[in-house]
């Protein structure tokens, strides 16, 4: 099938593109332009990249490229901002394209308020952490959620990480909540849970939620930074591999056909005082989902074919559980001292799937790595640092 990645420079992009290409898929790219920085756009599954400067010109580029295309594409996107934006499209789009979203009217969006994903799985039965949502500063005077707390963006797509901090507080939290710009609000104000670990549920939700396939859980074993940031160090396991699991995946699995979604998705939730706790649902393809390719369930893939046959599964799946490492974020605990480089490299040697690199496709990463290795060899004579360059082109 043809395949459309709406992405930037990432890991999320990435692994779509691989996802989709070793599954055989034609995949187009419309990639945010970062000049000499692009990497994506260097692997071998893409057969063609269109570059864009801004979110106005998603949408035009997107009818452009589907008029010239012989079959109707599957459109995939990177961010929950893409996945918005072409869910307010939704209507005109469906007409020439298939889309990540179910809801005709597009009122998926709806769902990227954190407060409406977590009444939902309040109503799914997840335990979800105490939550109030403040609208301007002086709300949060009224707050009678104990310090610590954990201040958050409501909404996925307006909000940023920018947004996001623990506050030991009440002085931190105003001084932090008051220097926030008026467009990161509303804002949750949420308890603080001292968590074990984190684990991402991976899936996809197929014919608008009537079969949804959850079959992977990665436990994140380290992240940058500590308390909340991307996902560095984890490990798969199968869903099916122990009840408590299990159980998980039959709240999700009701979770999805109650928005009856059509797409991949991800739920994360931190682990503590024995029981798991929800925090959010991603209505797209996860940062990590690489990982769930790597580990026997191509998830994009599904998505791919379930909007042209009625009865795709993964009954012929085979799980094989892997490590997952993205490179770039990890090694921040070696240069901190966290973790010893011996050891760190040894656990390097034994992961089988990274966020960069991947053994059937090593252009992306060697367009990285000379990139970030020009930058750091500046200094080196020219005719010297140009011939350690070829070695990467």
């Amino acid at each position: 099938m043809n395949a459309i990645v709406i992405g930037g420079n990432r890991n999320n992009a990435m692994g779509l593109v691989w996802s989709l290409g070793e599954a055989g898929h034609n995949v187009t790219l419309l990639l945010y332009d970062e000049g000499e920085s692009n990497y994506v756009n260097k692997s071998k599954y893409v057969k063609r990249t269109i570059l864009i400067n801004r979110d106005g010109d998603v949408i035009s580029e997107l009818k452009k490229i589907i008029a010239e295309m012989d079959s109707k594409p599957v459109v995939f996107a990177d961010s929950d901002h893409k996945s918005h934006l072409l869910n307010e499209h939704f209507a005109e789009l469906s007409e020439i394209c298939y889309l990540e979203g179910g809801r005709s009217d597009g009122s998926i969006n709806l769902y990227r308020n954190k407060d409406e994903e977590e009444k939902l799985a309040v109503k799914c039965g997840f335990a979800v952490p105490e939550t109030v949502v403040i609208t301007k500063p002086e709300e949060l005077s009224d707050i009678t959620i104990p310090y610590p707390l954990f201040i958050k963006a409501n909404n996925s797509v307006h909000g940023s990480k920018k947004a996001t901090k623990k506050c030991d507080s009440k002085q931190e939290a105003e001084a932090f909540v008051n220097g926030l710009p008026q467009d990161y609000f509303p804002l949750q104000i949420q308890e603080y849970i001292k968590k074990e670990y984190d684990l991402i549920l991976l899936g996809c939700s197929l014919y608008g939620g009537k079969k949804v396939i959850c079959p992977v859980a990665n436990k994140k074993i380290r992240q940058y930074p500590n308390v909340i940031g991307e996902a560095c160090w984890t490990l798969s396991f199968e869903m099916s591999s122990s009840e408590e699991l299990q159980q998980l995946g039959a709240k999700t699995e009701l979770f999805l056909q109650e928005l009856e979604y059509t797409g991949n998705f991800s739920i994360d939730l931190v682990y503590a005082n024995g029981k798991y706790y929800f925090l959010e649902i991603n209505l797209r393809n996860d940062g990590t989902s690489w990982v769930s390719t790597c580990s026997g369930y191509n998830l994009p893939d599904m998505v791919c074919r379930s909007f042209v046959d009625e009865n795709v599964s993964a009954d012929n799946c085979t799980f094989s559980q892997k490590h997952y490492m993205n490179i770039l974020w990890d090694v921040k605990y070696v240069q901190d001292g966290s973790v010893k480089l011996l050891q760190w490299l040894k656990q390097f040697k034994r992961d089988t799937c990274y966020s960069l690199y991947n053994k059937n496709d090593k252009r992306p990463f060697f367009k990285y790595l000379q990139v970030f290795l020009k930058g750091k060899f500046v200094r080196i004579p020219k005719r010297i640092s140009n011939k350690f360059y070829k070695l990467f082109t």
